[in-house]
């Protein structure tokens, strides 16, 4: 399985049960508690592969969040996802976007004394969004297209 891959999967599949029984996960519902019209979502994170989830309200997983991590356990993803590259700075994305004619979206912005950068790529079904903090790889963001809707 590819990480991009899990994007629109059902929380109750079996990759998805599989793999939270496998780390012990809990799956921990918000739902709109000040009544400000928010969609309800589930969350769930397996710190040992660096992964964190979000699903919508249907529990369809819109968002995952991939950080650095190295991974000492069991890995039930499939090698490296050509989609999902790991550049060491946001310079090396540009670069990289630009030569392969990708639509991307950029910014920069200095946060409580930390410099954030980042980059997304973007295609038809899904984004993926980097961000650098203080020049280094903090956290890739993949995201279904329709959940920016």
């Amino acid at each position: 399985m590819k990480h991009l891959d899990l994007l629109e999967t059902e929380l109750k599949s079996e990759f998805l049960c599989d793999l939270f029984e496998t780390y012990d996960v809990q799956v921990v519902y918000e739902y709109d508690r000040t009544n400000e019209n928010l969609p309800d979502e589930y969350h769930a994170e397996v710190s040992d592969l660096g992964l964190q989830f979000v699903f919508d309200d249907r529990q369809v997983l819109r968002t995952l969040f991939l950080k650095p991590v190295h991974v000492t356990t069991f890995n039930p993803f499939d090698g490296d996802d050509e989609r999902i590259r790991r550049f060491p700075s946001k310079s090396e994305a540009l670069r990289f976007a630009r030569e392969n004619g990708l639509r991307i979206s950029e910014g920069a912005v200095e946060f409580m004394g930390e410099e954030k950068d980042w980059i997304r790529f973007e295609s038809d079904t899904y984004s993926v969004h980097y961000e650098y903090v203080d020049s280094e790889l903090r956290k890739i963001t993949l995201q279904a297209a329709s959940a920016s809707e």
